[in-house]
């Protein structure tokens, strides 16, 4: 993500403008979200807000990758405490379905939408192959131990895409295909559970 370094004494703005775009965010979605406004929030020039961020897309990007980086913390010392593969499989299946239910817009920007921003863009690429990397070796964990690395990718990508489509049905369409968090969790666990067929 591309961000412009900022002075020492205006580190108190930047953080004021992070909050401030933040509570914008949450409460009236990215639509709605603009420079101007945050700006205005906080009381400072839409000139003085680009010498912390480029645009719009930069700001955002860094609201969602701070939200996913405490989730990620968050949910990996859960993972590390669990003993068996597939406990560390439930714990995160729950915790990317609760982290789409409670920041539906959050989750959205981090995983499904495209920005023209190349540096944007970089930082989600980076984000996503962390976040691919841990669950790769979770499965890779769960599989016989003579399973090929190729069988394991593709386990990855089956798994990964029902996870992102059961969680962009829930955020979207929850009503037409009767999903809760519960029911959305339960699916997919019994989904992995199939394509890494566990008991």
């Amino acid at each position: 993500m591309k961000e412009i370094v900022q002075p020492a004494n205006q580190i108190g703005l930047r953080e004021r403008l992070i909050e401030a775009a933040g509570r914008l965010f949450v409460e009236h979605g990215y639509e709605h979200l603009s420079m101007r406004r945050v700006a205005q929030e906080v009381g400072c020039s839409q000139m003085a807000m680009y010498r912390h961020f480029a645009n719009k897309e930069a700001l955002t990007q860094h609201l969602c990758a701070q939200l996913y980086s405490q989730f990620t913390q968050k949910m990996h010392r859960q993972m590390d405490a669990a003993d068996h593969p597939w406990e560390r499989i439930r714990i995160f299946t729950s915790a990317l379905i609760e982290f789409a239910s409670d920041y539906p817009g959050h989750y959205s920007l981090i995983f499904l939408q495209r920005y023209s921003d190349p540096g944007v863009m970089a930082e989600r690429e980076r984000l996503g192959q962390e976040f691919l990397r841990s669950i790769r070796k979770i499965i890779r964990e769960a599989l016989p131990p003579k399973t090929a690395a190729q069988e394991v990718d593709i386990r990855l990508r089956q798994i990964v895409s029902c996870l992102h489509g059961t969680a962009a049905l829930l955020i979207a369409h929850p009503e037409a295909y009767g999903l809760t968090r519960r029911r959305a969790v339960r699916d997919v666990e019994d989904t992995i559970a199939r394509l890494l067929q566990l008991d």
